[in-house]
């Protein structure tokens, strides 16, 4: 038995009743909820209105049998005695984005399978049957209002053009009633923000204060602490908490806040520009996220507030993304498109640029990036990916990060999904599925620098006193010369809700960067015959072309002016097995001995390889071996205990139980 349909969910908030103490504790309390998932409409209809689309339906046919009769006529006054819903197929909710909450239509479009029988009054032997299947829509209207939150069925939708999708000039709206925005849409809905909240300078090239459109939206702005670390702003949708600055002490204190608060924090008083792009950040979640959760509190679901911290978003397919995605999506994007307007914007990088000289060069680009941030209020990185949007590819290079930390900026013309910076992490992963950038870097002719795989050559790199190998700044400028090319996707992030907080669990989601390559990588050009070349200098020079294992072994220590002693100290291994390695010609070595005794010696990839092709031990196909291999590329240069760290946190064995911050039982040490 089907439960009875209701119109008002039962979580409305009542406004003014008086509550006692303990109610008003209970209203403002602190929400924990680690296990939701989210409501969408389909959900909201049935499980919180108990609505029954099969019901909905034939109620409407009974009062309205003649839309749904044959149309042909044969002379009979024909009228329909019975009705069955036999199918209704839920096929999409549809619905549009900016409806008003007190009236907020959503059409659920369905495919159906309907049987009407009919009869003749007054003969009652003449009747007839007949099945229909219609695509058609039942509409139901919303009030959202959080002290109404009603639902009622309002009509079926039987003319396709008569939808909500088809109404002119509307954005859709995805099951959960948040807007599906295409780069046109922030454009447009940008400049309908800045037309309707500041009419003053619509039109202008002139900043603006979004802390204006926030307040205009009947939001309070405070400031606040924030002990989670990163935070930067938070928007409350329901009420509850927070730490807040007194604006007369100017000390922090806990205090009730009421729905439609931003908290700011306090840490970006003197920083304009990430306070305006925070500022705008949460005003952007009130915009467009306000119908999401007024559809979740429906059933009971509290959000406190939505917490913004330093994420940036992925760039896939809106339908695999969750709620909590597309929301920091909306907010991460909209705030450039209305604080650096699409063609006044653009014309003013214009002019900048040509005050400069015309030149688009690394420096022409961040002082580019630096004044636009400066003149609309704005974090560097918002002016950065506006000036992207206008068409100034090459500064894409800039203010790149590997491992939340900057990497030395540079020029790019790569499309949106294409990088040179990855971390070495991420290139470790790919160099372990990806057999085409395996061979690649164990050709010899790139070194991981400053988050790029860069031409190992000295017109493009160089190491400095410490060993560190960075790009030169010819390099910086000519990206494309030197450097392999990558295209990233992001998986949906991890979400949860802790103390009425959203959140996302690791950054943007799983990020999955594969290898595109770069023209001119074949080892039949001119740069792999130059390596070629170079290769077989450096083994006549250093005498190798006749040795056996044995008496390489002995060479290279000798001309590294390494003692046994000394190697068995910096490596992990033992004085015997170097005596081994260097007198024993019957003995099979485990191959991680070869590869710290390489890396001990620091013997360049191609010195390193040699030596290990006229040993008694091979390579395996194995995920350790194979990032044994990739360490003797990479990080020859690199102390073994070093190396044997970041294989430990590969998940490889380490070489040695020589290993940079474990004891010698492979404990961690503190």
């Amino acid at each position: 038995m089907s439960e009875a349909v209701i119109i008002q969910s039962p979580h409305a908030f009542v406004p003014k009743k008086h509550y006692t103490e303990q109610e008003r504790k209970e209203m403002y309390r602190t929400r924990i909820d680690e296990s939701f998932k989210p409501y969408t409409v389909i959900d909201v209809l049935t499980k919180v209105y108990h609505r029954s689309f099969a019901d909905d339906l034939k109620q409407f046919i009974g009062k309205h049998p003649g839309r749904f009769q044959k149309k042909e006529k044969d002379g009979r006054d024909w009228a329909v005695s019975n009705i069955w819903v036999n199918e209704c197929r839920i096929i999409r909710p549809e619905s549009i984005f900016n409806q008003p909450l007190n009236d907020f239509l959503v059409d659920i479009f369905v495919q159906t399978r309907i049987r009407i029988e009919e009869v003749v009054p007054g003969k009652n032997n003449l009747r007839r049957n007949y099945n229909i299947k219609p695509e058609l829509r039942l509409r139901y209207c919303f009030n959202l209002v959080p002290c109404h939150l009603t639902c009622v069925f309002e009509t079926v939708i039987l003319n396709e053009k008569n939808a909500l999708r088809n109404v002119e000039g509307a954005i859709p709206a995805d099951k959960y009633l948040l807007p599906i925005l295409s780069d046109e849409d922030y454009v447009s809905i940008a400049d309908c923000v800045r037309k309707h909240y500041y009419p003053e300078s619509y039109g202008k090239d002139v900043p603006i204060d979004p802390a204006v459109w926030v307040r205009a939206m009947r939001s309070t702005i405070f400031e606040g602490v924030f002990p989670e670390e990163g935070a930067l702003g938070e928007y409350f949708f329901g009420f509850g908490t927070a730490v807040i600055i007194d604006p007369e002490t100017g000390e922090p204190q806990k205090r009730d806040i009421d729905p439609g608060a931003v908290i700011i924090n306090r840490e970006l008083a003197d920083k304009p520009g990430q306070r305006n792009s925070t500022v705008a950040h949460e005003g952007a979640h009130k915009y467009f996220a306000t119908a999401y959760f007024m559809l979740q509190k429906t059933h009971g679901h509290e959000y406190c507030s939505y917490m913004c911290k330093r994420y940036s978003d992925p760039a896939a397919s809106h339908d695999r993304w969750t709620p909590v995605d597309i929301m920091e999506m909306h907010a991460n994007k909209f705030p450039g498109y209305l604080m650096i307007e699409q063609t006044k914007g653009k014309d003013h990088a214009a002019r900048l640029l040509a005050y400069y000289g015309g030149l688009r060069s690394l420096e022409n680009m961040r002082r580019l990036i630096d004044e636009m941030a400066g003149y609309y209020g704005t974090t560097k990185k918002m002016a950065q990916t506006r000036l992207v949007d206008f068409g100034f590819t090459e500064a894409r290079g800039i203010m790149q990060s590997v491992d939340g930390k900057l990497v030395p900026s540079y020029l790019s013309n790569l499309k949106d999904n294409e990088t040179y910076t990855i971390s070495e992490e991420e290139g470790i992963r790919e160099y372990l599925r990806n057999e085409k950038f395996r061979a690649v870097i164990n050709s010899g002719q790139y070194v991981y620098a400053e988050g790029h795989y860069c031409l190992n050559q000295p017109k493009y790199i160089f190491t400095d006193r410490y060993g560190i190998t960075h790009l030169k700044g010819s390099a910086r400028e000519n990206m494309a010369e030197c450097c392999l090319v990558f295209r990233f996707e992001y998986d949906n992030a991890f979400t949860r809700v802790i103390n009425g907080v959203l959140r996302k669990g690791i950054g943007r989601g799983r990020k999955d960067i594969k290898y595109v390559g770069r023209n001119g990588e074949s080892p039949l050009t001119a740069e792999g015959l130059a390596l070629r070349k170079q290769i077989e200098k450096q083994r006549a020079e250093t005498g190798m072309l006749l040795m056996n294992f044995n008496q390489m072994t002995v060479h290279l220590m000798k001309q590294k002016k390494m003692t046994i002693q000394r190697l068995a100290d910096e490596t992990g291994l033992t004085e015997e097995t170097i005596k081994n390695l260097r007198n024993d010609a019957t003995r099979v070595f485990q191959i991680s001995e070869i590869v710290a005794f390489c890396i001990g010696l620091h013997l360049p990839p191609n010195v390193s390889g040699e030596y290990i092709r006229t040993g008694p031990s091979k390579f395996l196909g194995t995920t350790d071996m194979a990032l044994y291999r990739y360490a003797l590329e990479m990080w020859w240069k690199l102390p073994v205990p070093a190396v044997n760290r970041k294989l430990v946190e590969a998940g490889a064995r380490p070489l040695t139980n020589l290993v940079d911050g474990y004891d010698e039982n492979g404990m961690k040490m503190a």
